[in-house]
């Protein structure tokens, strides 16, 4: 437990200074931004009509205002001003240079995200096709957690793709609704029998869940606070699962050994967004490719689930379809 508290406090003091970062702290950076705008800009927003034929198509069909286009090339600017003079590559408002692909703001970790929501869909169709019947147990459950999580790497998606206040939110707002979710599922397949209990739980826990959003969304953005929530909901949820895992595992359900591997690869994974490099072919960083190494991990998850809701059918004596 102590490894998942030191990893949340290294995360939450790296969120610390997203805003304030070497490269867009500096003069040149600044002065760049001021002139930009100043020469391209009507306001913040509206490009003046020559610079408006200026940009690219995907920029403006992701709307690209003219000040997003000012700090992004003039970030670029700045990067290559510190590299010619042997300095490292500085970091802008807490994240690295990204090279934008079709105006996508982070391509990479755009990918990843789609893929994670791909996978989901496709594994959430397996499970669809092989218990058709409703009263299979749990499988109402298992639905609807599928579908939050699609919709928390849709959000991330987008998201990446652009990153504005309302983006933001709502990839932070889902994100935490995807933990808790995984939460949930531990606690509610723990207490399979006892309605009562996973009730209870769900209450609890939507509370919390709309209780956080709802301080999001008043403005009052606390990375560190968010982070902290996020990875103790998240270190709460894998030590439930990875203790009934092993317990299971012990009393000669063997089919847990699934949802052992991927908790254990999940915190693995969760790892990389402590490695702080500058972004491998302009575009993969440690957050994309933390997102990327948890795809392959979603089947392994749903694999568990269509184990244990057979598992479950067996035990009430239902024939599965």
């Amino acid at each position: 437990m102590k490894h998942f508290i030191a990893l949340a406090l290294i995360i939450a003091a790296q969120t610390a200074i997203a805003y304030a970062s070497t490269g867009d702290r500096s003069q040149y950076y600044q002065n760049c931004v001021k002139s930009c705008k100043t020469a391209n800009c009507t306001n913040d927003v509206t490009f003046t009509k020559s610079a408006a034929l200026q940009q690219d198509t995907w920029s403006r069909l992701l709307l690209w205002g003219c000040g997003d286009e000012c700090r992004y090339h003039c970030m670029w600017k700045t990067t290559n001003l510190f590299q010619s003079r042997g300095f490292d590559v500085p970091k802008f408002h807490g994240k690295w240079p990204i090279v934008r692909i079709l105006g996508v703001q982070e391509p990479a970790s755009a990918f990843a995200s789609l893929l994670n929501l791909v996978f989901h869909v496709y594994m959430n169709k397996q499970v669809r096709r092989k218990f058709r019947r409703k009263n299979a147990p749990l499988l109402g459950f298992w639905h609807m957690f599928s579908a939050v999580c699609v919709n928390a790497w849709l959000w991330s998606t987008v998201f990446h793709t652009r990153d504005t206040p309302l983006t933001e939110f709502l990839d932070y707002a889902c994100a935490l609704s995807m933990v808790t979710a995984l939460l949930l599922a531990a606690v509610v397949r723990i207490n399979h029998g006892s309605r009562l209990v996973s009730w209870a739980a769900v209450a609890l826990l939507v509370l919390g869940y709309l209780e956080h959003v709802a301080y999001l969304y008043a403005g009052r953005v606390d990375y560190d606070y968010n982070m902290a929530v996020n990875v103790a909901v998240g270190v709460i949820g894998s030590v439930l699962w990875l203790a009934w895992s092993v317990f299971q595992y012990w009393r000669g359900h063997t089919h847990t050994w699934r949802m052992m591997c991927f908790t254990i690869l999940a915190g693995a994974a969760l790892s990389l967004e402590l490695l702080d490099f500058p972004p491998k072919a302009g575009v993969w960083d440690a957050h994309a490719l933390w997102h990327l190494a948890t795809a392959p991990l979603v089947p392994l998850f749903y694999k568990f689930v269509i184990d244990d809701l057979r598992h479950l059918k067996t035990e009430s004596g239902k024939k599965i379809v």
